[in-house]
């Protein structure tokens, strides 16, 4: 389906304020380019098919300025509680002062915008080749036009990274826009976890268009783990782009908790067979909140495995979208692929839209998918007070044990707990005492 195309498309002004910040000749036309494809590929708008559930309008037409290099603090308490190494952006521009880059060990190397070598300049075009999605990429588009730093991150052949890496994302002012951007390059038989938080300061209202590249090596293993906790009255709309060679293991998981509006869209590519890819997701929403999850799995190689499961909870006026599609190419035999989504809904006002999404051109597959829709079950509510538990602890009781069943598909253990932390944090904040 063709995007929707208008005389002038949304931030298209943002664009032209931003050439006079590239660094160099290499990044005005990058930006250049991207500028070029965004006009050509339009703004999503109700007749394109990946963003039915989604409305823009109230992005589109919002007044947003680009974003300066605002100091800030880190929200100690909107992200992980984890002791580890950190890189911070503030509006999208590396914070060194926020990170504590010194304690980064050898194996693992970061390099900003200003700074990029030839080879670490290469992921940047991926996304403008003829085989990409064009559905997905006007935002993409608009992320590379603007954006005034990206960091670079490179993973040592063969090193383990027994400490977490956390990427912390801050938003710091009103009526901005910004474009974070991030790319990872996990060497041959390398491991490593990344948390990826996306924050905002105190009252701060923007739009924060993120954009992060995984590129997995053979045997490599990466876990990834995404936060996004933006403030009230935020918009994130963010893509996470992933190659996945020969028997690499990718543990992906993201939890959304904030902002009005997110849109976090995961596209993993397993390009090599042996494969383990694994991308789950838990949403909690309230109030008018909108949260979008949109995944696509597309497996191009034989024998390799894919696991997704989502679960959410939705209260007031929330509403939740779930698309998730499986590709299986024909040469992609013996995939195994199961997807599932399921949410709660407690409130009448409440919604969720799901479109599961299988598309297999091999005949020696095992895949399935589906969705479920309920409510908070009276009867399991009676059983736990007939046993001396009240209403109320019942009720809290329930929805914990709903939300982290989805929690418990991250692998690692440390973080996991992190993220209950954060989804019981929430809980507390926004349903509880209800």
């Amino acid at each position: 389906m063709a995007l929707q195309q208008v005389n002038k498309l949304p931030f298209e002004g943002l664009i032209a304020a931003a050439r006079s910040h590239k660094l160099g000749n290499w990044h005005s036309k990058l930006s250049e380019r991207a500028s070029e494809r965004y006009t050509e590929t339009g703004w999503p708008g109700p007749k394109t098919e990946s963003w039915k559930y989604t409305s823009l309008n109230k992005l589109a037409s919002g007044a947003f300025t680009l974003a300066e290099e605002y100091s800030a603090i880190v929200p100690e308490d909107m992200i992980m509680p984890l002791i580890c190494p950190r890189i911070v952006l503030v509006n999208g521009v590396l914070n060194k002062e926020l990170s504590n880059l010194k304690q980064l060990t050898g194996s693992l190397s970061i390099t900003s915008l200003v700074d990029l070598e030839d080879h670490q300049k290469i992921p940047f075009d991926d996304l403008f080749k003829k085989e990409e999605s064009k559905e997905y990429l006007p935002l993409t588009y608009l992320n590379t036009a603007i954006l005034s730093d990206a960091v670079v991150l490179e993973i040592t052949k063969g090193s383990k990274c027994e400490t977490p890496l956390h990427i912390i994302s801050i938003g710091s002012g009103n009526g901005i826009m910004f474009a974070p951007r991030l790319i990872i390059n996990a060497g041959n038989g390398s491991k490593v976890d990344i948390i990826e938080s996306h924050v905002g300061c105190s009252g701060s209202e923007y739009f924060s268009n993120a954009v992060t590249q995984l590129y997995l090596g053979d045997k490599s293993e990466v876990g990834h783990y995404k936060l996004q906790n933006d403030s009230t009255e935020s918009f994130h709309i963010g893509l996470t782009r992933a190659v996945i060679n020969n028997g690499a293991s990718y543990d992906n998981f993201t939890m959304s908790v904030g902002g009005k509006l997110s849109r976090n869209e995961v596209r993993a590519h397993l390009k090599g067979s042996g494969v383990e890819c694994c991308i789950n997701g838990a949403y909690l929403g309230a109030a008018d909140q909108h949260i979008d999850n949109t995944t696509f799995i597309e497996h191009q190689a034989e024998g390799s495995s894919s696991r997704e499961v989502f679960k959410g909870v939705l209260d007031d006026s929330a509403r939740g979208v779930f698309q998730g599609k499986i590709l299986v190419h024909p040469e992609a035999q013996k995939t195994d692929g199961y997807q599932m989504n399921r949410a709660m809904l407690l409130s009448d006002k409440a919604e969720i839209d799901s479109k599961p999404e299988l598309e297999i051109y091999a005949d020696d597959v095992r895949c399935s998918h589906g969705a479920t829709v309920g409510e908070l079950e009276d009867d399991l509510i009676f059983y736990l007070c007939a046993r001396g538990i009240d209403r109320e602890s019942a009720r809290r009781m329930l929805i914990g044990a709903y939300i982290s069943d989805a929690i418990d598909e991250v692998k690692n253990i440390d973080i996991r707990s992190s993220i209950q932390s954060v989804a019981e944090n929430w809980l507390k904040q926004n349903l509880y005492g209800k």
